[in-house]
This record gives structure tokens, sequence and C-alpha cells, in this order.
């Protein structure tokens, strides 16, 4: 089959579908892979990982309204709300971008058998709908609808008040959404729609939730079509180790790792900020550190800390003593592998929900927000992941039982499943 993948976002968002892209390749499948990467990263290196064309979209846009962009991203990431949080997401990184998206959409649908959709990439799925082509969505987070728990970044209020809560949901999504959906149809010369939300479930002849099952146990009341698929990753060979870091991790004790991934590079004064803080807190618990920093941020030099541009984390997270990280679905998942504990800084939307869960599976620390952070926290939160035996010994089963999963192959084999009648 021909397979087109569509999505959107930072590289959390996109590397996530080169390794779908790849493992749908070794089963035989042609690919490509278009992508809006809202933070101008070059992702050319993962596409020729994959095996695939690199084709970035919107890629002018982004680099021309970079400072605006990052200038957002640092008054986004104090706010509170979540919701809030993701308007303006949407408002600075899709919405101006949405007729291109939509327009190498048209091209791929053409081009393609199916489509596997990011499940925020709404231009896509419209692409994919119009041209009456099935279509499969993939997502990071448990983003529908079940009694077993409530949306993301809601109380637990039971079967009945989860329901409640999940209703509310799907109208503020509807609110956020639907204008945005419409927008792309009536550009298209179609008709609106409502209910958009259940909608993008009801339609999909996939839907793929890529969660190591060890974290999320599927709810019994999702329909069928939902599957939980584990991680969606690259091998670990697909990226170099610096040889630099070879060498560091070799001349003395595991360190801890930093990083807080793209958010890096939408807020460095922020970045450099908790960067500096995580150098002098690792040198008051006596650790040393691998920091993960953007090119030229301005950070104190210490024996104890090296400090890199980029790593592949499933390579290097194992040789770690922890982790800090901003929660990212895709780093979040490469510490779990790794069966290394955590220390989780989120600064937006679902990052929260990856905090709070790693938090409550017991292989994290409490959970540390952006605005929070200082020496004195981080080095309380250190003392507590490298002093704590059962810490370990929690991150150690998970990292086991994820390790035990391939989401790749097995999100491949349930889209030719989905897309064989």
């Amino acid at each position: 089959m021909k397979f087109a993948l569509h999505t959107w976002g930072t590289e959390g968002d996109i590397r996530p579908f080169f390794a779908l892209a790849a493992a749908l390749r070794a089963r035989g499948h042609d690919v490509r892979v278009a992508y809006a990467c809202v933070d101008g990263a070059d992702l050319g290196a993962l596409a020729r990982a994959a095996g695939v064309a690199d084709e970035p979209i919107a890629a002018a846009y982004y680099r021309d309204h970079h400072a605006a962009i990052l200038d957002h991203a640092r008054a986004n990431f104090r706010r509170r709300n979540a919701v809030a949080q993701l308007r303006v997401i949407l408002e600075d990184t899709l919405d101006p971008v949405a007729e291109a998206i939509a327009a190498a959409a048209d091209d791929l649908v053409r081009w393609a058998d199916a489509s596997v959709v990011h499940v925020m990439d709404h231009p896509a799925v419209t692409a994919a709908t119009l041209a009456g082509q099935a279509y499969a969505c993939v997502a990071f987070a448990p983003m529908f609808e079940t009694r077993r728990m409530p949306p993301i970044g809601a109380p637990h209020l039971g079967a009945w008040g989860n329901r409640a809560l999940w209703g509310l949901a799907r109208r503020v999504m509807d609110r956020m959404m639907g204008p945005r959906v419409n927008a792309v149809r009536a550009a298209r010369g179609a008709p609106p729609l409502g209910d958009v939300t259940r909608r993008l479930v009801a339609e999909a002849r996939a839907v793929l939730v890529a969660m190591a099952p060890a974290l999320l146990a599927r709810p019994d009341d999702w329909p069928a079509v939902i599957a939980v698929t584990g991680e969606l990753a690259l091998p670990a060979a697909a990226e170099p180790v610096p040889p630099a870091l070879i060498d560091f991790i070799a001349a003395g004790p595991p360190p801890v790792f930093f990083t807080l991934g793209s958010m890096a590079a939408l807020d460095p004064p922020r970045a450099a900020a908790t960067a500096a803080a995580t150098i002098a807190a690792c040198a008051a618990v006596d650790a040393r550190c691998v920091i993960q920093a953007p090119p030229g941020a301005a950070l104190p030099a210490a024996a104890h800390a090296l400090v890199i541009a980029r790593a592949p984390h499933a390579a290097v997270f194992p040789q770690m003593a922890a982790v800090i990280h901003h929660g990212g679905a895709g780093t979040s998942h490469a510490a779990l592998r790794a069966g290394r504990p955590a220390i989780v800084i989120p600064h937006a939307v679902d990052q929260y929900y990856w905090a709070d869960e790693l938090y409550r599976h017991g292989v994290a620390a409490r959970p540390l927000r952006a605005r929070q952070v200082s020496v004195r926290r981080l080095a309380r939160r250190l003392r507590a992941v490298l002093g704590d035996p059962g810490i370990a010994a929690r991150a150690d089963a998970l990292g086991r039982a994820a390790r035990a999963d391939d989401g790749a192959s097995t999100a491949a084999a349930r889209l030719e499943a989905a897309f064989a009648s």
C-alpha cells in the first residue's frame, strides 16, 4: 500500500511519524511523510533514518516568524490554563499555515491509498475526507472519552462524573476546533460540519494511542477502533552519540541528563536559566550532569557538567542516573524505556499530564513547574530520585515492560488490518 503520513508540531510530534514510516517500509509499503515543524528545526536526518524523502511544510513561514513565535511562546508558558495555552499555540503555529498543510495533504492524498494523521492536524484530515480517502489518526496521550479516567488536567470524579467532564471537554474542543475545520472546508467549497471532535474518531479506520501499555491499560469502554500501541520510536542506532559524550560518560559515575526538548528552542532564556540551575543543583548533590542546550546558550563552565547541543536519547538515557526533562511524550517514553527515574518540569498542555502520570507511577519526583524552578527545589528532587531505591526499582521494572513493546511494528500491523478491507 501507499501510506501518506501527515503531522504538525514540535519534533516530539514529528519523530514518531518517521518511526512509523520506517516500520511500514519494513513491511513492504511505500510511505511519504509531510510535516510542519513549528520550531523550525531541520529534521532531514530523521527522514533519512526512516528511509523517506524530507517533505517539510511551511518552513519559510516558521523561519520568517521565528522571533514572534518565540515571544508568544514565552508568554504562553506563563499561562496556567492548558486550553488557553493550546489556543495560542494553534493561533501562532497552525492557523497561519493551515492552507499550506491542506495543499500538501491534497498532493499526498492523490498519491496515497490511505492517510495517517496527527490527531491535531485537522487540515490533513479534511483533505483526506473530502477526497473520500480513509484515514487513521495518532495521539500521544489518552484524549478519548472513557469513564475510567477524566480528560487531561481534570479531577477524577468517578465513572459518571468523568463522563460529564468529557462532555464538557468535547464542547470546549468543538468550540475551538470547529471554526478551524470549517474554514479549511469552506476554502474547498465544502459545507460546514458540527461535532468535529466526535467525528474524528467515529470516521477513522484506526486510532492509535502511542503510549506504553505499562502506563496505560486500554479502557474497556473505548470503541474497538482505538488501540494502545506503545511508543513509536526510531531505533537507537538511528543517530550517533557525540564522541565527547561517550568520553564524559566513561570518565565517572552515571550522570544526570537534562533536556527541555523543543521547549528550549521556544523559550531560550528560561531554558538557559533552568539549565544553569540544574548544573548548580547537581553540584549540591555531588552528581555529574549532561546538559542538552541549544548552541550558543550562555551557561557556567563546570568540571562536573558537559554541555551538548543534541544526543540520541534512546542510546544515552540507559547510561544515566536520572533524567530531568520537560514532559514531552517522546522524552517521557525515552526515560521510561531506559528504566531511569525522572524529574519533570512541564511547560505546556499535555506535559502536565506526563509529569503527573510518571509521578503517579512512582518513577519520578513530584513535578516542578517551569516557573517554580530553583536550585534548592531541583536539589531536593535530585536527592529524592537518586537516593530512593524504590523509585529506581519501579523505574527499572516499568522500563523492562516498555522495552518489551515494539510500538511502531504494532502500529504498522494495526494499520494494515484497518485498511485491508
